[in-house]
This record gives C-alpha cells, sequence and structure tokens, in this order.
C-alpha cells in the first residue's frame, strides 16, 4: 500500500493515502450488486431493481460506504504494518486528488510506547488503621444519630441544649462574585446569598466544632452570634473564599429527638445497617452485645477501603513514573464517554464538548462556552476579542455582558469545580489504562478462561432475578454474548496486572487515624491529574479542511470526482468531517448526516411504499 504521513503531534501523524481508480470501482460493483440483490424499490419485485437504477438513486450513498469500508481497511493496515496502537482515528477527509481516483487524509493518535522494567523500585505506603474500642462506640453513636427522627419546637422561651438540631441563616458569598473592579456598595447585596444550615449539638468531631456547638446551647429562636470563619469551614466544609472571617448569624429553628433504641426497628435502617452485616440470632440488648459486631463490620471496611487505596497508590506510582504526557483525543474520548452516562442528554453533551479544552488548557471558563452561538475556541490562532457579545437585557440570556465594567459572567464555581473533577478522573482513567496494558503485553499476562467461565454462568444462574422476565431471553443472549466475554477478559487480564503490580513492588506500612482514613477518598490523587501530567497540545485545523457551514470561494478543496460511468457525480457529507464544536447546529447537522449515512441501507430493505 502506498501512502505518506506527516508527524504533526507528539503522537499524531497525519497519513496521506491514495485510493486506486480501480479498487474503487471493484468495490463499488460489489456493493451496488449487493444492494440490487436485496432491496426493495417501488415498481420491481425485491431483489429484480436493475444495477443502473440502484447506482443512479443511491450512487452517492454506495460510494461513501466504499469510501469508508477502504479508508477503514487501510487504517488498519497501516498500522498492523508499522506496528502502532490508535488510540483516536479521526474522521477523514478527501483532498484535491492527484494520479489516483481519491486522495485523502486521516489523522490517527497513537498510544504511547511504555516499557516497564523492574517494579522493585516503587514504594507505595499502605494505610494502617488501629481501631479502638473508643472508636467502635463513636461509630455506633454517629449511626444512631442518623436515624434520629426530628421535630420542630415551637412556642415562646425555647432554647437549645445538648442533642438538638438547631438551624442558623447566615450569609455567604455567592458563587458566580468577583472581588475585581466589583462596586463595593453593591456588593454584600448582589454578590451575597443566605443559606439555612443545621449543626446537631452531639459528639463533635474535635475542638473547634466543640467550640461552635457551645456558643448555641442556651440560645432561643432570633437569637443572634457571631461565628469564625474557622468553625463555619470546619463545620460544614466551605471554600474560604466564601465565608468571611466573622459574621453574625441567626437562629432560625431548634429540633428535637432521641436516639432511637437498639432493636430490630433500627438495625433495618439503612443509615445503621452498615455496622450490623453479619448479626448473629442473638438478641442485641445493650451497646456492649454490639461491639463486637460493629468492629467485625468496620474491620471488613476498613481492609476494603485498604486494598482500594494501595492499588490505587499503586497504579499512580507506576503511572507517574511512565507517563509524562497523555494523548489530548484519547482523554477527550474518555472524558465525553464519562459525560455521557446513559442516555446521551444533548446538553451535557455539549457543555462537555465546549468545556474541555479551557478546562485543559488552563483558560477563564465564562458563560459564553455554554451559548450556541459562541465563538470556537481556537488554541492555535489567535482569539477575536472584538466580536460583539452583546445581547438583549430584557431577554436575561445567559452569558450576556455588563456593558458597564467589559466584564464576562464567569461560569458558577461549583460548576467548574465539577467539569474540571470529570477531567482529573478522565486523565486517571486514561494513564491507568496505559500502564495496565504495557503490564499485560510486556508480561504476557493471558486470561483465565476458567474463572471467565465461572463468570458467565454464575451470571446465567442468576437470570431469575432480572426484574422484567420478558427480556430474561435478551439477557441471557449478552452474557453468553460476545461483548460480555470480552469485557470479562479484559476485567481478568487489569485485575492481573494490578495483582502483579502489589506482588513486586515495595510496601511500607503507614499509621493513619480512623477519621483520616475514612475522610480521604481512595482516588484522592486523582485531583491534581492535570498539574501531575501534560497533556498533548490541540492541533490546527488541517489545511484545506472546510466546515460544512462555511462558506468557499474554493468550491474544488473537497469535491469528490467521479468514480465511474455508473455513479452521479456528487460530494460526500463526510468532507469536513473533522471534529469541531464551533457550535451546536454544526455539531448536530453533522451527526444527524453520519446517522443517515448509516442508515440508508436498513431502509433499503423495507418496503418501498
Amino acid at each position: 500500500m502506498t501512502y505518506e504521513y506527516d508527524q504533526i503531534g507528539e503522537f499524531t501523524r497525519e497519513y496521506t493515502v491514495p485510493i486506486s481508480q480501480e479498487a474503487l470501482d471493484q468495490r463499488t460493483y460489489e456493493l451496488t450488486n449487493e444492494v440490487a440483490s436485496s432491496a426493495h424499490l417501488k415498481g420491481f419485485r425485491k431483489g429484480r431493481a436493475p444495477r443502473k437504477v440502484i447506482s443512479q438513486r443511491y450512487g452517492s450513498a454506495i460510494q461513501n460506504d466504499v469510501l469508508e469500508k477502504i479508508v477503514n481497511e487501510n487504517c488498519t493496515a497501516i498500522l498492523s504494518d508499522e506496528g502502532l496502537q490508535a488510540g483516536w482515528i479521526g474522521r477523514p477527509y478527501l483532498t484535491k486528488p492527484t494520479d489516483a481516483a481519491y486522495t485523502y487524509k486521516v489523522r490517527v493518535e497513537t498510544m504511547p510506547q511504555i516499557e516497564i522494567g523492574d517494579l522493585t523500585s516503587l514504594t507505595i505506603k499502605r494505610p494502617n488503621v488501629n481501631l479502638s474500642e473508643e472508636e467502635v462506640r463513636k461509630q455506633i453513636n454517629n449511626a444512631r444519630e442518623r436515624c434520629i427522627d426530628w421535630f420542630e419546637l415551637e412556642g415562646e422561651g425555647i432554647e437549645s441544649k445538648e442533642g438538638d438540631r438547631v438551624w442558623i441563616e447566615l450569609c455567604l458569598a455567592s458563587e458566580t462574585s468577583t472581588d475585581t473592579e466589583a462596586d463595593s456598595d453593591s456588593e454584600d447585596t448582589a454578590d451575597s446569598t443566605t443559606e439555612r444550615l443545621p449543626i446537631v449539638l452531639r459528639s463533635p468531631k474535635n475542638e473547634t466544632s466543640k467550640l461552635l456547638h457551645d456558643k448555641l446551647v442556651g440560645k432561643t429562636l432570633g437569637d443572634q452570634l457571631d461565628i469564625l470563619q474557622e468553625e463555619l469551614v470546619n463545620e460544614f466544609s466551605f471554600d474560604d473564599s466564601a465565608v468571611p472571617e466573622s459574621q453574625s448569624v441567626v437562629v432560625a429553628r431548634i429540633d428535637t429527638g432521641d436516639l432511637p433504641q437498639l432493636g430490630p426497628s433500627l438495625f433495618g435502617r439503612p443509615e445503621f445497617r452498615h455496622l450490623v452485616d453479619s448479626m448473629s440470632d442473638d438478641k442485641l440488648e445493650s451497646i456492649e452485645d454490639l461491639l463486637p459486631i460493629a468492629r467485625s463490620s468496620i474491620e471488613r471496611a476498613i481492609e476494603q477501603t485498604t486494598e482500594q487505596v494501595l492499588q490505587n497508590r499503586a497504579m499512580w506510582a507506576l503511572a507517574k513514573q511512565h507517563v509524562s504526557t497523555v494523548p489530548r483525543e484519547v482523554l477527550r474520548q474518555r472524558f465525553l464517554e464519562a459525560a455521557q452516562g446513559g442516555e446521551q442528554n444533548i446538553q451535557t453533551m455539549f457543555m462537555a464538548l465546549r468545556l474541555f479544552d479551557p478546562i485543559v488548557d488552563g483558560e477563564t471558563l465564562d458563560q459564553s462556552l455554554l451559548m450556541a452561538n459562541s465563538h470556537s475556541h481556537n488554541h492555535d490562532h489567535d482569539h477575536d476579542h472584538d466580536h460583539d457579545h452583546d445581547h438583549d437585557a430584557e431577554s436575561g440570556e445567559v452569558g450576556s455582558t455588563s456593558e458597564s465594567n467589559g466584564e464576562e459572567s464567569l461560569i458558577p464555581e461549583s460548576l467548574r469545580t465539577f467539569w474540571t473533577n470529570e477531567v482529573n478522573r478522565a486523565i486517571q482513567r486514561v494513564v491507568f489504562t496505559l500502564t495496565q496494558q504495557a503490564l499485560i503485553e510486556q508480561r504476557d499476562l493471558e486470561a483465565d478462561q476458567a474463572w471467565v467461565a465461572s463468570q458467565i454462568q454464575a451470571k446465567a444462574d442468576s437470570v431469575n432475578l432480572v426484574e422484567d422476565q420478558s427480556r430474561a431471553q435478551e439477557y441471557l443472549d449478552y452474557v453468553y454474548g460476545e461483548r460480555h466475554y470480552q469485557e470479562l477478559i479484559t476485567q481478568n487480564l487489569l485485575d492481573q496486572a494490578t495483582k502483579l503490580l502489589l506482588e513486586e513492588a515495595s510496601i511500607e506500612d503507614e499509621d493513619v487515624d480512623f477519621e483520616t482514613f475514612f475522610s480521604q477518598p481512595a482516588g484522592e490523587e486523582a485531583e491534581d491529574a492535570l498539574d501531575t501530567f501534560k497533556v498533548a497540545p490541540s492541533l490546527p485545523d488541517p489545511e484545506g479542511f472546510v466546515s460544512a457551514t462555511t462558506d468557499t470561494s474554493d468550491e474544488t478543496t473537497n469535491e469528490l470526482p467521479t468514480p465511474s460511468d455508473e455513479l452521479e457525480s456528487t460530494t460526500s457529507s463526510s468532507e469536513s468531517a473533522e471534529e469541531t464544536t464551533s457550535s451546536v447546529s454544526d455539531e448536530m447537522t453533522r451527526d444527524a448526516d453520519e446517522q443517515n449515512k448509516r442508515g440508508i441501507f436498513k431502509k433499503l430493505f423495507k418496503k418501498n411504499t
């Protein structure tokens, strides 16, 4: 096969591949015959429509399908020939032909080549938690507190006491407020919001909490008191910037309730169930009876969490040792997969598409990114900041700018934090996958087929648990299907890679107190992924690329020539299918075009009435 390529990025190659007229005509002839043998066309019996009629009516669709298959086959052959693993393959686009029927370009992002050597150089800290009897009692008490049924106290002269739940009203800084070029006279009203928050005056978690609780004991409805910033941050995990150094709060409500007694009604509640998951048939009448059962349940939770923390730390240590830069398009795919979740939400996906590059590149996130008609961010060219952002003030459209200060409205902090965390988690998934796959390949790990078979059988035996029994056969088809089999193979190989890593790495114990152990998530390192790993820079649009919605005077740039005498001349809908996020309309138009192209042959096999 003849092809050329340019290395246009650390991981990205742009291949230029010619397609011969002979190969194109042969594949077009074969597919036209295939369609003609099965298509229903009005005025013809099934499979009796002449090839010429099929070509006239569906020539462009057949041409697109032939090109797509040839491109896919060529990409597979090229990557196999060069021993590369593709993490992402862009949509091909056509260029001016030379001596071939077609010449197309396609971008391929390859996976980093990782060489993993001796694992004993890795040192991993394993948390070691000493579970005291006092801590077990505290966990039992905390679980009981979560099961309290609260009742609001009403009337004159009611005072809060130990064990009550006190609701306080306070002012917090708005998430969208900024302290630059702000009008100081309006800060308190425009940039703050009133919140009502509960504080249970039981079992303070530390000395700071105790000081706050002591302030609230003996207060009546409507009383005011001053609370320090550190007390609010400690109690509610606020961001320091949202809370002033000291502020006056109002007692807005007082609730009372008693700790529930030990017994079946308490043990059956989900807030308490995790402490009695191994409860025997013996009757539990006191805390002393419950202590050994609760200890056993907590120890199991510690063991499971310790294993999870250890695995995450091991994978992070290996990834930081071998991965420096993450392929951008591979990361984008992982990020969008997580954003899509179950059923695709267009608004969520649009937001993810628009925010990915600015988050990765550390840009300011303003509301214009969430607007369908906002400008596209091209990170390889200067932005045009002179375009008009003004909107009708009465429309209230999100993202409008203030003419008085020239500032754009920023996306709320909670939204910025959420999507930044999603990018960080996507980076974690990418670097973990890279290192695990490298271990699997370089250590020649093979899947345990007996384990895979046992998992398939176990799921097949659980068919009676399917809620909708009318879908039982569908469930079994999946259980015994190739997709499920490959999922289990992958899971088993990844588990083996992690086990191998933990067996060969050096593990050291570190003492951790119970509260710290469970207050930090197992994957806390993921929050710093953007600072730990670089992401490959974005690349400019390919030369000669023309957007589907962009007018151009050079109409021949991506024009398709006629491949044979039976196919009508047409312009491919995939010419400008290189991914872009210029607007919602662009995105939906391309998706619709691609969906129509893929579904054209299914329509051919239905009765044409």
